[in-house]
């Protein structure tokens, strides 16, 4: 080999890898060009694992002391293998407080704002949502267990919505106190037609019936304890309907599933997701005991 073949091979360099290319990882700045945040006016699922993933970064820290600090998108990293398993985390890493930063939840306010914030809908859940940020960022929330943010109706799966609901009042029947349907009453003060809404449609109608209005109130509670009640046991008066009343050839038709039932509610009581979560945060329940 001449020399001028050596020298053109000792100066060759292997190409550098960039382990977070690899590991499919990228700033939520270049994240930000390329998925969009919103679906038929819905949180995609990724995003809501990113946002939920930061809120618990952010609690992680002030369970350490660490308020202060910089949340901008160039600094959040995103990454993981499947949706399912999608995180975002600051870097670099705090270590400590930065006494001249903002509180991390102002930056926190800002981000989701930054992303979600302008909309042209009107959706309940994302203005409550937006509503809280900005109350834990001006300090008027300071005893505010940030934490729970990550069960925030808007960072919830369509399966997880009903779960709420529903082991929610599971929980509260077996190991609440036999005070907290006066304290739910109480907490969540809203007039809401419970009666009218339901009656006279196939199978909820007989959910509301079994019980009648001396169990369900015209309010916030009752609409609660409805829905429970109707994630249970529609599908069972479904079941009554094609033994009594539909031929043979129709007995085939499929029962609604549990995302289907929940629409429904919703559909007749849309402040009952914003409701039943505040009713949990003024009540102090450790969400993931419930889910």
């Amino acid at each position: 080999m001449d020399g001028k073949g050596s020298a053109s091979a000792s100066g060759s360099a292997l190409p550098t890898v960039d382990l977070n290319v690899l590991l499919g990882r990228r700033t939520l700045n270049k994240f930000l060009e390329t998925e969009n945040s919103f679906d038929n006016n819905k949180i995609t699922p990724i995003y809501q694992r990113i946002f939920r993933s930061l809120i618990g970064a952010i609690s992680e820290l002030e369970s350490r002391g660490i308020t202060r600090g910089y949340l901008q998108p160039h600094q959040i990293m995103v990454g993981g293998p499947c949706v399912e398993f999608m995180k975002a985390w600051p870097l670099p890493r705090p270590e400590e407080d930065n006494p001249t930063a903002p509180t991390y939840r102002k930056e926190f306010d800002s981000l989701v704002r930054k992303i979600l914030g302008e909309r042209d809908f009107s959706n309940l859940e994302l203005n409550h949502f937006l509503h809280i940020t900005a109350s834990a960022a001006s300090g008027q929330e300071s005893l505010f267990n940030f934490r729970q943010l990550q069960w925030h109706p808007i960072l919830l799966s369509s399966a997880e919505l009903p779960q709420l609901v529903y082991d929610l009042f599971l929980h509260l029947d077996m190991k609440g106190t036999s005070s907290w349907k006066e304290d739910f009453r109480q907490m969540i003060q809203r007039d809401v037609e419970v009666r009218d809404t339901v009656l006279g449609v196939d199978y909820f109608s007989d959910v509301y019936n079994l019980e009648g209005p001396q169990y369900y109130e015209e309010n916030a509670l009752g609409a609660f304890l409805y829905s429970a009640n109707a994630i249970s046991d529609v599908n069972g008066y479904i079941r009554k309907a094609f033994k009594q009343y539909m031929k043979d050839e129709e007995k085939g038709m499929e029962l609604m599933t549990v995302e289907q039932i929940f629409d429904v509610l919703i559909s007749f009581f849309p402040h009952m997701l914003i409701d039943v979560y505040d009713f949990l945060v003024k009540k102090g329940l450790p969400i993931d005991d419930v889910l």
